[in-house]
């Protein structure tokens, strides 16, 4: 029973929630139809080598999803409503991002595409804009619309989940989040190992001497790809025995462009306010003395804004970035960042999308190692 079910004792996902996944995709499939009994939380403990307080919140997570109800004195059984509608495979899947507006999305569904070509699959790529609204459309008409098998999913900037990728979710449609992911939703995804990524930039940093280090987002630090990489940036910090300074956290950025609207503002003001705003941050009397930025496009901000402030790179202010776009190498000075690998993150995203549509066991969380590329911009000696 525990290789039937893909019991990860290892993993950091606790073994109910992993239980609670076999369960749902058993009722999803058919394999435990509406009405039909659940094995006792006796025969689930002797058969899963668990405790029985651990088949109990198993249990009790498929339960608030309404999949099971308890009948006293008789037992648990499948909710005599929940019933999947049989769906005929259409070979399409949908990529659903932010904007495909920069080369690591691009890159990304380069390897979602290998993968569905491999497998005699089309698909369809939709941009949400970053808007939640738009992205909910998406996902109903997709799915209720019976145009796809299957959804890879960036989920929109937001703290927690929407309604309808909750709902989507809770009736088992398949379903894999790629980059970010929401600590409450029990979906697998595919992320980078952004702590890690944090914590290299920040130690090299360190290591150069540098103890006033400032990170610039944008206000998404919610984000678990963001939250990471500011996790690793404090936990080197903690081991170098400097004080974290939450003024260092500099997110005052706007939001992606086509998220906003300011009144009376042209488009064109927008990049002239992240400008003003990293100029402020970095006229202090105490500004940071390295700049760890979230990603290379705000890299390219503070390069641009030091330059009108007449700070010499590396000399005056040491800079790095992340995601190492084709562009890092030929900036002036060429960009130390961390190198994500968005092509494979693709690659396995699909894979783990074709495993759920063919009910094959699926690894739910799932991390890309990074690597840190030194260049000039921090001042390494190269």
């Amino acid at each position: 029973m525990d290789a039937q079910v893909g019991l990860q004792r290892n993993s950091s996902e606790p073994l109910y929630l992993q239980i609670a996944s076999y369960l749902r995709s058993r009722i999803i499939d058919g394999t435990f139809a509406p009405s039909a009994a659940l094995p006792s939380e006796a025969d689930l403990t002797a058969l899963l080598n668990v405790s029985r307080p651990t088949v109990r919140q198993a249990l009790r997570v498929l339960m608030e999803e309404g999949l099971i109800e308890r009948v006293p004195g008789r037992g648990t059984f499948v909710s005599g409503g929940i019933s999947t509608p049989t769906r005929q495979r259409t070979g399409t899947l949908a990529f659903i991002a932010l904007e495909m507006r920069d080369t690591f999305l691009m890159r990304i569904f380069a390897g979602v595409e290998q993968v569905a070509t491999q497998h005699n699959c089309h698909v369809i790529l939709a941009s949400t804009g970053n808007a939640i609204s738009v992205e909910q459309r998406q996902l109903n008409e997709l799915w209720e619309g019976g145009k796809i098998d299957g959804f890879i999913l960036m989920p929109a900037d937001s703290p927690t989940p929407h309604q309808t990728l909750r709902k989507l979710c809770q009736a088992g449609v398949p379903l894999v989040l790629v980059d970010r992911y929401f600590e409450d939703l029990e979906v697998p995804f595919v992320t980078s190992d952004n702590v890690r990524g944090g914590y290299l930039v920040t130690k090299h940093l360190l290591d150069l001497g540098h103890r006033r280090i400032g990170f610039v987002t944008r206000p998404n630090v919610y984000i678990t790809s963001v939250a990471h990489r500011v996790q690793g940036y404090r936990q080197a910090l903690k081991e170098a025995g400097v004080t974290y300074d939450p003024g260092l956290i500099f997110q005052s950025l706007l939001p992606y462009l086509s998220e906003i609207q300011i009144m009376g503002k042209p488009s064109s003001n927008l990049v002239d306010y992240d400008r003003e705003a990293i100029r402020e941050f970095l006229s202090s009397p105490n500004r940071p003395s390295a700049v760890f930025a979230c990603n290379e496009i705000i890299a390219l901000q503070v390069m641009g804004v030091c330059r009108e402030l007449g700070l010499r790179i590396p000399e005056d202010i040491a800079i790095a970035g992340y995601d190492d776009d084709q562009v890092a190498p030929i900036l002036d000075p060429p960009l130390t960042t961390v190198r994500q690998d968005p092509r494979q993150m693709g690659i396995l995203a699909a894979t783990m999308l074709m495993n759920l549509l063919e009910n094959r066991p699926v690894q739910k969380r799932n991390y890309i190692p990074v690597e840190l590329i030194l260049r000039q911009s921090s001042g390494a000696a190269l």
